[in-house]
Order: structure tokens, then C-alpha cells, then sequence
């Protein structure tokens, strides 16, 4: 789906027959075309987190280009949540088990990232307040570090752990 701004010529408001003259006179014409749907937002997860984890972010991330930014905090804490359940994070709210997380391993530093995300989705759900695109935008960057260190980092080492023992494997046996 595209949006087109059309202009300069265009006559106001709902006359309509005015602005098929005008476009058939060619003295209007699209200015700028904008894709609408589909929508790729610039900030993604790595393929190594969980598909759940993925997909709530992505739609945090929809919502937050389209301007929803309550919507967004929603949707990222939601992602944490995903995050949480996925490590095995015990609690009986997302809190509690964002403090157990050290216990799997997840670093504390990372772990305070993740409760401010909690906290931001929470004060946008329960208190309704509103936040600028940057706060929403910050968010979304330490779930994305956090993915990094919990998910694609790991990954990453125990691929270069293998790569490093086939080479040895290979010089053993002379192949």
C-alpha cells in the first residue's frame, strides 16, 4: 500500500470534482510516494532469539513507527516477558522472574536493562503515561542488547569453538 502527497495544485477539502479536474489537467501531480504496508522497521532482532521473542518485538517496533508509542512499551515489555519465559525465569509476575535471571546466567547489567523496559511498558499499560519516540527508542536498543548477550553472543562462540575444533581435528589426522 502506498500513501501519495499530491501537490502543489489540489483543491481543499471534499471537492471532488475540482481534484479530478485538477489531476486530469496534470495540474496536480504525486510528490511523494510513501509505503505503507508492508512496513520494515530499521530495528530487528537476531535470528538467534526466540521466534516469540521476535515477533512481539517486531510488532512493538510497527506500532512504534506508526506512532504508537504506548502500544510500543507495551509490546517490548510483552517481548521481555517472552524473553523471561524462555530462559525458564521463575516468578509470579514479570518482576520477579526479571530477577531471576541472574540466576540463568543473564548479566546484571543487563538484567536492570530489562526491568526498565518492564517498567516502561508497565507505567504506558497501568498509568497511561505517555512517552517520547527517543525513551521508546531506547528501549527497544536494550532488548536488542540483550539479545545480543543472552542469545546471538553465545551462539557466535560456540560456533567459533567448533570451527576452531575441526581445524584441529584436521591437523591431527593430517586431511
Amino acid at each position: 500500500m502506498v500513501h501519495q502527497h499530491w501537490g502543489p495544485d489540489l483543491p481543499k477539502g471534499d471537492d471532488l470534482d475540482g481534484f479530478a479536474v485538477a489531476v486530469k489537467e496534470r495540474a496536480s501531480k504525486p510528490r511523494l510516494l510513501v509505503l505503507v504496508h508492508p512496513r520494515r522497521s530499521a530495528q530487528t532482532l537476531d535470528e538467534a532469539a526466540p521466534q516469540e521473542v521476535r515477533d512481539l518485538f517486531s510488532e512493538g517496533t510497527r506500532c512504534q513507527e506508526a506512532g504508537a508509542l504506548r502500544a510500543a512499551a507495551a509490546m517490548y515489555r510483552a517481548a521481555v516477558e517472552e524473553l523471561c519465559k524462555d530462559l525458564s525465569a521463575t516468578g509470579r509476575n514479570l518482576k520477579q522472574m526479571i530477577a531471576d535471571l541472574p540466576n540463568r546466567g543473564v548479566p546484571a547489567d543487563v538484567v536492570r536493562d530489562l526491568d526498565e523496559a518492564r517498567t516502561l511498558g508497565n507505567w504506558s499499560l497501568h498509568d497511561g503515561l505517555a512517552f517520547s519516540y527517543e525513551e521508546v527508542d531506547d528501549v527497544a536498543s536494550l532488548i536488542q542488547e540483550a539479545v545480543f548477550v543472552v542469545y546471538t553472543q553465545p551462539e557466535q562462540r560456540a560456533a567459533l569453538r567448533a570451527a576452531r575444533q575441526q581445524r584441529h581435528d584436521r591437523a591431527r589426522t593430517g586431511a
